[in-house]
């Protein structure tokens, strides 16, 4: 069985190929430890369930102390992409009900 680390980094993974696929640069987030992920999952789960609800980035990218600058980056390129939007979110609120099913 998988842990919660692992199943997370490897859809953070697959997050990261699709964005790279869609020329959203820095996404390569490999340097992430499953630690590090787990972390900033149980953060979104913990402080933005309305972000995540009403998919508002504004409060994410003000949150430079606990998300990763290589994700704020992300973030902010995704923001200007509306095509890129609604996948994004549903991988956000994935990383957030992962670790909401585990609590």
């Amino acid at each position: 069985m998988s842990t919660v680390g692992a199943f997370l980094r490897e859809k953070l993974k697959n997050m990261a190929t699709w964005l790279e696929n869609e020329g959203v640069s820095g996404a390569a987030v490999s340097h992430l430890q499953e630690v590090q992920i787990v972390a900033m999952a149980q953060h979104l789960h913990d402080n933005y369930a309305e972000a995540l609800t009403q998919r508002a980035f504004t409060p994410l990218l003000q949150d430079k102390e606990n998300i990763p600058l290589i994700v704020l980056k992300i973030i902010k390129e995704v923001e200007a992409r509306v095509d890129l939007h609604d996948k994004f979110w549903r991988y956000l609120e994935l990383f957030s009900k992962t670790v909401g099913n585990h609590e």
